[in-house]
């Protein structure tokens, strides 16, 4: 063989071998953008779905949190329309009451004489009071709960609120606000006894008598203190 015939087929060897590596880098590269692609859509489709599942989540947090707050309002509602008719049930007026104005007087003095500085005991120092003036036993119960013991106890009698501004009430008068009722604790309510000048007494003094509250006045003429 010649050194030219061994040049050529060394040649030809060599260019064959090149195109080789060039086609499997070809092959390589292509493989790479093949997966690169895949990836891309992978990650496309993961992104999709984890949106539309964030959506679809936000969406039912949404609309179980609007049930919710349609159930709560009807239920706020209901309670507003209860509390209502317990205190339209009542029919005595102040006059026709025989509101006592000397049990009164006296039970609105020790109210106001015991009251200290609003601190959660409402109950507490207005049953207190009562029991001081002689005018019930003390008996168990938060504020709200007062209501049922007063229409239990013949020395009070429950009259009508229609139409009555609550700060123009006579001295002695026990209002009793239903849970939640005119902004007062939602769980206890609140209770307070009138002083006849505008201002009412529980554990504090206060100036601001507010609309709402079941109305209860002494009536008793054979009062202990």
């Amino acid at each position: 063989m010649s050194f030219l015939t061994f040049n050529r087929q060394s040649y030809m060897h060599s260019t064959i071998s090149q195109a080789g590596v060039y086609s499997l880098r070809a092959a390589i590269d292509n493989t790479d953008i093949r997966q690169s692609q895949n990836l891309s859509n992978i990650y496309n489709n993961v992104t999709v779905n984890l949106t539309n599942s964030l959506k679809n989540i936000s969406n039912n947090i949404w609309s179980k949190t609007q049930r919710t707050n349609t159930k709560t309002s009807v239920k706020n509602n209901n309670r507003a329309s209860s509390n209502q008719i317990d205190i339209n049930k009542a029919t005595a007026t102040l006059e026709s009451s025989g509101y006592n104005s000397k049990a009164g007087r006296t039970l609105a003095q020790i109210a106001s004489n015991r009251a200290a500085n609003f601190h959660g005991q409402c109950a507490t120092y207005v049953k207190r009071a009562i029991q001081n003036a002689g005018l019930g036993d003390y008996q168990q119960g938060d504020a709200y709960k007062c209501a049922d013991i007063l229409s239990r106890n013949k020395n009070f009698k429950e009259i009508s609120t229609a139409g009555l501004d609550l700060s123009s009430l006579p001295a002695g008068c026990v209002l009793v606000y239903g849970k939640g009722v005119s902004g007062y604790n939602k769980y206890a309510g609140h209770i307070e006894i009138t002083l006849g000048n505008g201002k009412a007494a529980s554990d504090g003094i206060t100036n601001n008598i507010r609309q709402g509250a079941r109305v209860f006045v002494p009536v008793s003429n054979e009062y202990l203190a």
